[in-house]
């Protein structure tokens, strides 16, 4: 949850300094105290937090941030937008070849036998 540059060796070396310093008979309630101590901060963090959501709330500001978190989202949204409009480019150009020309033929359709020979001279 926080990250106060301690790694587990240097939470063990201060483990072992305050069973040192404080004693293995005071130990349990030195750290019985600072369970109590952390709980009470904590507590006051989460009455802060909640005093200051408070007042963003009166102060409306609530409603930008979610303006501009729809914002955001749009941003996100529109990659299958554009996956949809080669669809229907696609939809688009075969109902103009049906307008001008009349039936639009099948992909693997066999060509007319002078189809080849205009291929052929185009390459």
């Amino acid at each position: 949850m926080f990250d106060f540059g301690f790694g587990y060796s240097e939470m063990f070396v201060v483990a072992v300094v305050a069973v040192i310093v404080i004693g293995p008979k005071d130990l349990p309630r030195v750290l019985r105290a600072f369970g109590k101590t952390l709980a009470k901060m904590r507590g006051m963090a989460r009455e802060f937090q909640g005093h200051l959501d408070g007042a963003l709330k009166d102060s409306g500001f609530d409603e930008v941030k979610k303006e501009i978190d729809n914002i955001r989202n749009v941003g996100n949204v529109a990659e299958p937008t554009k996956k949809l409009s080669a669809v229907d480019d696609k939809k688009k150009l075969e109902d103009d070849f049906r307008k001008y020309f009349g039936v639009v033929p099948e992909p693997d359709a066999p060509r007319a036998a002078g189809s080849e020979k205009l291929d052929s001279t185009a390459t």
